[in-house]
């Protein structure tokens, strides 16, 4: 193979297939030498020569086999490449995202707003749900735990106490120490969820509880407590009103009854 650039071909009369065909001839190297060479198939080379692109991927793929068979057989690639253009093959197919629209006809647009509403108003309600439950924390449907029971007592034990709460007029009321404990007071003047737990962890109330109700919880302290809607809660324990107003965050208070 000489090492001379071979002599420029007149690219008005050629296409380029037929440019680098003639120059290949001209170094006497045959098609599967030339395929070795490029890396491509055979196949590929002879669709080239013959300028029928509709045999090869693309314009991209075509560009790129013209400049290495050039540089191969010693023609310019910038002759090649405009008879290339003057060939007019196609160009490749390409997607311009700018200009798509979304897929709704024209002559439907009341519909797509329809649809937006829709699917706004459908956030919004996800939305509220999801805050009631977790930040104001009343849950969607009450969950009453009924306190465990009291042993039963014997027979002597239950008539000595009966004795002790006919004598004893504080044990009917509402003594805030009781047999059991200690005793929680709740007034809702507005519907409100509440749970409260004993010292062992236990549930002694965990439910909602309607406007205008009253609730007395007995247990051990200290008591975990957790009132929803606090504002409108009025608690009273140790015979004391309970501030709630420094426990509340959003709407829902939660302190230790000691």
């Amino acid at each position: 193979m000489s090492e001379e650039q071979a002599p420029p071909l007149d690219a008005d009369d050629l296409g380029p297939g037929a440019m680098l065909a003639r120059a290949r001839a001209e170094h006497q190297l045959g098609i599967p030498e030339i395929a070795e060479r490029l890396k491509y198939g055979a196949r590929q080379i002879e669709a080239l020569e013959a300028d029928d692109y509709g045999r090869l991927p693309g314009t991209t793929f075509v560009r790129g086999m013209i400049r290495g068979y050039a540089k191969l057989v010693g023609v310019d690639p910038a002759s090649a490449l405009k008879a290339l253009e003057r060939r007019h093959i196609p160009a490749q197919a390409s997607v311009d995202l700018r200009t798509q629209r979304v897929p709704f006809p024209d002559g439907n647009r009341r519909a797509t707003r329809l649809y937006v509403v829709l699917s706004a108003i459908a956030l919004l309600a996800i939305a509220v749900v999801l805050y009631e439950r977790y930040v104001a924390g009343v849950p969607t449907a009450p969950v009453t735990v009924a306190a465990p029971p009291a042993p039963r007592p014997a027979p002597e034990a239950a008539v000595a106490a009966s004795d002790a709460t006919e004598a004893d007029p504080a044990a009917e009321s509402g003594a805030a120490t009781t047999s059991r404990g200690r005793r929680i007071q709740f007034e809702f003047l507005r519907e409100s969820w509440v749970e409260v737990k004993d010292r062992d962890g236990s549930t002694l109330l965990s439910q909602l509880n309607p406007a205008g109700t009253q609730k007395v919880v007995e247990g051990a302290p200290p008591f975990s407590v957790i009132i929803g809607n606090a504002a409108n809660v009025r608690v009273t324990y140790k015979d004391a009103p309970v501030d709630l107003r420094p426990y509340v965050k959003v709407e829902v208070a939660r302190l230790t009854l000691e």
